[in-house]
Parts: C-alpha cells; sequence; structure tokens
C-alpha cells in the first residue's frame, strides 16, 4: 500500500501473495524483507523513487513504478526487473499514471485512474484484456493467483466487478453491489472464496461469496466516520483485521454462525 507522508522517505510497503516476505519501495530503491524472522533479504538501489513493489512470490522478478520526489521511470511505465541479473526483463508504457501492480506466473495487472489491464507477463507483454472502472485514486484492484480471479471496482460507485483471468476461463463477469458510497479498500483471502470491501464512510465492512456474489458478514468498525488503510484475512479465513486511521485495531470472528459480528478492538 502507498505510505502517506514523510516515514524516512519510504513511499510504499506490501506483501507479496504468500505472506512470507514484504517489500518496501523509498526515495532511493526497493528493500525486501523476510516476514518470520523479520530480516533484509535483498537491497536494490536506484538512486531515485520506487512508488510501488509487486513481488513474484519469492523468486527474483519484482514489478516496479516509480515514484516520489524524483522517480526512477516515469509513472506510466511498469518496468518488471530480475534481481539475478540486475535488468529489467520486459516494460509496459500506458498512457496515464500507474496506481497498482499485481502479478501471477503469468498475468500482469496493472491499475489506473479508470483503467485495469491484463497483460501476459513475458519477455513482450501482450495486452489481454482492458476493463473500465469508477474512478478509483487508490488503484485497487486484487488478484487471487491460486484461482486466477480478479477484483476490481465496477463502472458504478460502490460496485466490485470479479472475473477470471486464467488462460482457459470462459466465465462472465460477476457484479457485487457492494455499497452505495464509493470503494476504499477491496481484498481477496488466499483462497480467491471470499472478499472483503469497505467504502469511504469507512463504519462497515462487507464480506461477500465470490462465487454466489452473497453478502456472508456485515462487520461494524464503528458509528463514526474513518479512513480504512488495512483489511487481511488470515490463512484459514475465519479472522479478519481491520486498521484505520483512528489508531484502532479490530479483529472480527467469522464463525459462519451470523451475518452480523462484533469485534475484538485494539489501541495502536
Amino acid at each position: 500500500m502507498k505510505v502517506d507522508g514523510n516515514r524516512d522517505g519510504l513511499l510504499y510497503i506490501g506483501l507479496n501473495q504468500d505472506h512470507s516476505c514484504f517489500a518496501c519501495g523509498d526515495e532511493v530503491g526497493v528493500r525486501i524483507f523476510n516476514c518470520d524472522p523479520v530480516k533484509q533479504l535483498q537491497c536494490q538501489n536506484f538512486n531515485h523513487g520506487i512508488g510501488h513493489v509487486e513481488m513474484l512470490f519469492r523468486c527474483c522478478y519484482l514489478a516496479l513504478v516509480g515514484g516520489g520526489s524524483n522517480p526512477t521511470w516515469d509513472t506510466t511505465r511498469v518496468v518488471v526487473w530480475e534481481d539475478q541479473m540486475q535488468r529489467p526483463v520486459c516494460e509496459i508504457e500506458l498512457s496515464s499514471p500507474v496506481l497498482s501492480v499485481k502479478l501471477k506466473r503469468d498475468r500482469i495487472v496493472v491499475a489506473t485512474l479508470q483503467e485495469v489491464y491484463v497483460y501476459t507477463l513475458d519477455h513482450t507483454p501482450v495486452l489481454l484484456l482492458c476493463y473500465s472502472t469508477s474512478v478509483n485514486p487508490a488503484g485497487l484492484v486484487e488478484l487471487c493467483t491460486t484461482t486466477s480471479l480478479l477484483a476490481f471496482p465496477g463502472v458504478d460507485q460502490g460496485q466490485v466487478s470479479l472475473v477470471s483471468i486464467a488462460e482457459d476461463a470462459q466465465s462472465q463477469m460477476r457484479m457485487i453491489p457492494a455499497h452505495t458510497g464509493p470503494l476504499a479498500i477491496l481484498t481477496l483471502n488466499m483462497q480467491g472464496t471470499m472478499l472483503a470491501t469497505a467504502s469511504d464512510k469507512g463504519t462497515l465492512i462487507r464480506i461477500f461469496d465470490t462465487q454466489t456474489c452473497l453478502l456472508l458478514y456485515e462487520l461494524r468498525r464503528g458509528t463514526n466516520k474513518a479512513h480504512i488503510s488495512s483489511v487481511a484475512f488470515n490463512r484459514l479465513s475465519n479472522l479478519l483485521c481491520v486498521t484505520s486511521d483512528t489508531k484502532t485495531l479490530h479483529i472480527f470472528s467469522l464463525d459462519g454462525k451470523s451475518k452480523s459480528r462484533t469485534s475484538c478492538r485494539r489501541t495502536l
């Protein structure tokens, strides 16, 4: 996710697909860390800013986007960097700034302000699919690497689009009217079976079944408006963690008994 404010030059921090590592982009380059135990694995100094880093599990490919006060590359370009050879292996140039990138072993997904693009991941990326979205300043897009399910804002405000981008997929796009206001965040569980969403109001988190598009849970974070900064399922998808700008962390139990849930709250 993007990092707001000046935190020692940190611009971006994000986990890899199996949550075993996390990557940081800052005003001078990229740093990769192991999660457990926490230790730095590598550091790539470009002497310029990296505003987005997407890992591909623990392999040597990184999708990079320039950022900060002195970007390494133009912010309309995605560069796939091969860390062992210390050079780019492919690039994608767009007409508007790149807000987010997701990777799986054969696909690159790129989000801009009102489009989501799907490319092949090879030395000469080929555009396969292009979807229009509502205005998406946070670059919201989620890709499940096990099922190839892609989730992103729909054309209508508060709507989520779901589609499979697997090579042999013939499924049609499904729409979930998740909220009446603009989406603030969306996330898939590791299995791609559940989708969690929140609007810019930040009082409710809703969880949907990605196959039926039915509402499974409605979770109340609070009654006052808040900016939801992070939503994450645990590996078993029976817990959901929510953080916000109110300096609180909520953990919800998803036991399947009721759509309405309460949380355990901690102040950060």
